[in-house]
């Protein structure tokens, strides 16, 4: 697996990535097997071609237990990369662990809202390339959630700048 450099991951955030209208609400989401979550995914295509695939989770118990994710597929691989994940209040906390590593102060939060950005650091030092994690207020629910992903993805749907919209009947 390649390691990304921060560039990159900026690029591919940036990089415009137009739906169709209905794309997403046409879709049903699907109980995972041995889950007790929801999921619905859908593969979108950059403008500048690369293959991107959102990928939304949510708690059938808890409703503001998600997660919203961006991936990157390789062309020639079955090698993906997250490169920003939108999470709810999962029920455990999250460690930064190359911060853990370096002793840094704050390294672990309780369950909050929160945003996991792919970085370069992390996958020289060995770990997964969206481990990074801060809490955010940008957020308080899954749709403002969803809201600001698409802001920070470049998602738009076509002919039309309403974003909430694009997951109509939610991932619920």
């Amino acid at each position: 697996m390649r390691i990304l450099s921060d560039e990159e991951i900026s690029a591919l955030l940036s990089e415009p990535k137009n739906v169709p209208n209905n794309l997403f609400s046409r879709l049903e989401a699907k109980d995972k097997a041995n889950f007790q979550h929801k999921e619905k995914e859908i593969d979108i295509e950059g403008s500048n071609g690369n293959l991107f695939r959102v990928i939304i989770r949510q708690s059938k118990q808890n409703i503001l237990d998600f997660s919203i994710i961006l991936t990157l597929q390789e062309k020639d691989s079955n090698l993906e990369y997250n490169l920003l994940r939108f999470n709810g209040k999962h029920p455990s906390q999250h460690t930064n662990k190359l911060e853990k590593e370096n002793k840094k102060q704050g390294h672990t939060f309780s369950p909050a809202f929160h945003i996991h950005r792919a970085t370069q650091r992390y996958q020289e030092n060995g770990y997964k390339i969206d481990g990074y994690a801060e809490v955010t207020t940008k957020y308080s629910d899954f749709n403002t959630a969803l809201e600001q992903f698409l802001l920070e993805c470049n998602i738009k749907r076509e002919g039309d700048s309403a974003q909430t919209s694009l997951f109509e009947g939610g991932a619920h």
